[in-house]
């Protein structure tokens, strides 16, 4: 019955373990909010049944798993707001999720996609994850200022904006795809994008900590309103122990991964190649100063496997800057050869 989930949530009756099964059809939009549970409560789809929610709001609540719903709205929500949230949340893991604007965008045109798209999940708190989902036709795809996130196994496709946002601390970032960007603005569009933020919330001015990005792949294909991609882009720093570690990174601009004021930054076996021929690209790696001329710390770029940089020998790659070590780095010689020089 429409709107029972929602009078059983507030209910007051649930206990610690309890199993929420979801009947299919749709349940509207669903706030969850002040329910903490020490022994978690699981809310899923049953068996064989599509489960969807119109919009899935959990504030201020702690032992939540919420598994195997679809979020596609009926109708769009207001904008600024996103399709799935956890705002303060503890011990809230999210897993096998599809989550979409709308089901299909080939007809959106790019007044449509402005109007329409909004953004798939957002994350904050403390010990939460969002694993073995699928989120497609959204603006940003997915953002996390939680310490202690696991964003891992997830599939991002057909974004206006970036495919994952990383903001907090002590975070995974695993074996994600990230595929294809849409250009509806001017936003530069990047595979995945973290900034620092200091107490007064001014970008640049902070450190973001003990953050592992590894194993994802980062493509663009080819969509009717082309757009550029980046790949890794850490442009506001300063980020501290770091790894990022074995991508895979196919896009067309020069941004392959870049990292701008890093201390104890890792940068390491992963493969960066070019989407298509010409400007702007080739991808490259690097790490340098940060934007206010703070110098890199401790850091390395070593074992990856990029393409020739377009600009030549002004390539950043093969710059050595300071407080960075370059180690048996080997370039290829065209998009399509194995040949190539160490650097």
């Amino acid at each position: 019955e429409p709107g029972s989930l929602q009078k059983l949530l507030d209910s007051g009756n649930l206990t610690g373990g309890d199993r929420l099964i979801l009947a299919p059809g749709n349940h509207g939009k669903i706030v969850i909010s002040g329910l903490v549970f020490e022994n978690p409560i699981t809310i899923t789809a049953a068996g064989g049944g599509a489960a969807n929610l119109d919009q899935l709001v959990v504030e201020s609540s702690a032992g939540i798993h919420i598994r195997k719903l679809s979020v596609i709205p009926r109708t769009v929500p207001p904008r600024g707001e996103t399709l799935v949230s956890v705002g303060d949340g503890l011990g809230i893991h999210l897993s096998h999720l599809s989550v979409a604007s709308t089901v299909d965008s080939q007809t959106w045109t790019v007044p449509q996609w402005r109007e329409s798209a909004r953004d798939g999940v957002f994350l904050s708190g403390q010990d939460v994850s969002l694993t073995e989902s699928y989120i497609f036709n959204v603006l940003h795809g997915v953002s996390s200022i939680a310490n202690g996130a696991g964003i891992e196994r997830n599939t991002i496709k057909n974004f206006g904006g970036d495919g994952i946002r990383g903001i907090g601390d002590d975070s995974l970032y695993i074996e994600n795809t990230i595929d294809t960007c849409v250009d509806i603005d001017d936003n530069h569009d990047d595979g995945f994008q973290s900034w620092s933020l200091d107490a007064q919330g001014r970008p640049g001015k902070g450190v973001v900590r003990n953050v592992r990005v590894e194993r994802n792949k980062i493509l663009n294909g080819d969509h009717r309103f082309t757009c550029y991609l980046q790949g890794i882009g850490l442009f506001d720093g300063f980020y501290e122990d770091w790894v990022i570690k074995g991508n895979t990174i196919t896009v067309d601009h020069w941004h392959g991964i870049t990292v701008m004021g890093a201390r104890n930054v890792v940068v390491s076996d992963n493969f960066v190649t070019d989407f298509r021929p010409g400007k702007p690209g080739a991808p490259s790696i690097t790490i340098m100063a940060h934007k206010d001329g703070w110098l890199a710390e401790n850091s390395s770029v070593e074992r990856n496997i990029p393409q020739p940089w377009l600009g030549g020998s002004s390539s950043p790659f093969n710059q050595a800057h300071p407080g960075v070590t370059l180690l048996g780095n080997r370039v290829l010689g065209s998009p399509h050869s194995g040949a190539g020089t160490a650097k």
